[in-house]
């Protein structure tokens, strides 16, 4: 599966290590940091999604997985950290205070892990989160969620404190040099890495030297709170995944705290025009096929919607073939939704598959008796034959006369909502319009005061999703790549 979410990725040379970064479509960033003597290896920031991806790597490069770390409790994505620690009987490290079942190790401030004879500096850095941690390694900071490329992490949930985001900055930044490689935990242009001097230079906040300015600017205006939060920060403390299935009435709860946007309709575009979710995003199941890089922009849990939930069920299995994961089926589908007091938005549509489905087959009935009492009585088998495949129907929940009434034109007319428009969860501040852990973006500094109507330009900034970068600065950060090659790593 992992191919049909990512690109193969290179290797980049970080002094005595190498790293290999693993982009998803949401924006998360994930690492392998490995000792190419050893072959000892660390996974950093595992999405769920990408398990496979990382095992696929581990497997390719022969690496011995012994670390796999979470940065901090993510509220944005399920962790895949307990799947890919348990394939490899990995150990699992993460702060104290992130209290996730299955941890074996947590790491305290300097601690220092092993690849091999190459140590891995852990540093606590807490503000997105108060768990947050950092790793320090051959001339690199793997970031997490503190400091991106050309932005911040927002600290307005979670235990989150803008003071402890800009006192840790402080003391992990200042003191690095400028050629030290920033690896973020999350990066929405499609950029790999930065440098600690192009973030000196074009990263506005880090020009706010003033503590009070930066908490000022850091909490105006914050972002609506993510409606999937607390299921995820629940999964990922637990270290479990979603749900094979969800009631409706918990559904109907997603999207009034505005989550529609993680309902996936796999019903026919005609069905869909008819009646929907408004905000779903609109994949009919027989287009399911080649999906995954698309809908994994969808906020995990995803949940699959049709009529009833058979096809949602076949839904399923389609997507998780292709490695998407957080799937989850809404119970009693969109009749069930409807009936737990959901809203929906009518149009003009024709007549649901289920209905379609009985019409054709009675249609059929009729006609096989007919022609068993004028042509042939051999004819009449037919009708019996169509009453069995409807008991199979009924006891396998799978019906091949609706999968191809499905096909027909008229139930492809209506169109679909674009997979492409839906929004990735956002973890940044001041690269991005907010999202689901975005801030907004700080005023430039002042060369009279270094602050200038911070609230209000934080505010404007905000709504026009970028920071003004200060003067004489470039407005996007240039990239420090040192790749090595396109896959396999240097051998000892």
């Amino acid at each position: 599966m992992s191919q049909a979410l990512l690109q193969p990725t290179p290797a980049t040379a970080v002094g005595p290590l190498v790293v290999i970064p693993f982009a998803h479509p949401q924006g998360c960033r994930g690492y392998l940091l490995a000792d190419p003597r050893s072959r000892q290896a660390l996974a950093l920031d595992v999405h769920l999604d990408l398990v496979e991806a990382f095992a696929e790597r581990i497997g390719q490069e022969h690496f011995t997985l012994v670390h796999v770390v979470d940065s901090h409790t993510h509220a944005d994505h399920p962790s895949g950290a307990a799947a890919l620690a348990a394939r490899f009987r990995a150990t699992r490290i993460a702060h104290p205070r992130a209290g996730h079942r299955g941890v074996s190790r947590h790491a305290a401030d300097g601690e220092r892990l092993l690849l091999g004879e190459v140590p891995i500096v852990v540093r606590h850095a807490p503000g997105h989160t108060p768990d947050h941690l950092v790793l320090l390694a051959g001339g690199a900071l793997f970031s997490g969620d503190s400091l991106f490329i050309g932005g911040v992490a927002r600290t307005d949930f979670l235990g989150g404190d803008a003071g402890q985001l800009f006192d840790s900055l402080r003391a992990l930044v200042d003191p690095l040099p400028d050629e030290t490689v920033l690896h973020p935990g999350h990066d929405y242009g499609g950029r790999q890495q930065s440098t600690l001097g192009a973030e000196r230079s074009a990263n506005a906040w880090l020009a706010l030297a003033d503590r009070q300015a930066f908490v000022t600017a850091l909490m105006a205006d914050p972002p609506p709170r993510p409606a999937n939060m607390d299921a995820l920060l629940r999964w990922n403390r637990e270290g479990v995944e979603p749900a094979a299935r969800t009631p409706a009435s918990a559904v109907v709860d997603t999207v009034r705290a505005g989550g529609a946007g993680s309902l996936i309709d796999v019903r026919t575009p005609a069905e869909y025009a008819a009646e929907h979710v408004p905000g779903s995003v609109s994949v009919p199941l027989d287009a399911l096929a080649g999906q995954a890089a698309r809908l994994a922009a969808v906020p995990a849990p995803r949940l699959l919607l049709c009529r009833s939930g058979a096809r949602a069920e076949l839904a399923r299995e389609a997507l998780a073939a292709q490695g998407l994961r957080g799937l989850s089926v809404v119970e009693g589908g969109l009749q069930a939704y409807v009936a737990a007091g959901g809203a929906t938005r009518r149009g003009h549509g024709v007549i649901s598959l289920e209905r379609q489905v009985r019409i054709a087959a009675g249609a059929l009935v009729v006609l096989c008796v007919a022609c068993g009492y004028f042509v042939h009585a051999s004819l009449f088998v037919g009708a019996g034959l169509i009453g069995a495949g409807l008991v199979v129907a009924g006891i396998t929940d799978f019906c091949g006369l609706g999968l191809l009434l499905a096909r027909m034109p008229w139930n492809q007319r209506g169109g679909a909502a674009p997979t492409d428009g839906v929004p990735a969860a956002a973890c940044a501040a001041g690269v991005l319009p907010p999202g689901a852990c975005a801030a907004g973006a700080p005023p430039p500094p002042s060369a009279a005061t270094g602050l200038a109507a911070a609230t209000g330009l934080a505010a404007a900034s905000c709504a026009a999703g970028a920071p003004p970068p200060a003067a004489g600065t470039p407005a996007t950060p240039p990239a420090a790549h040192r790749a090595t090659g396109q896959g396999s790593l240097p051998s000892a």
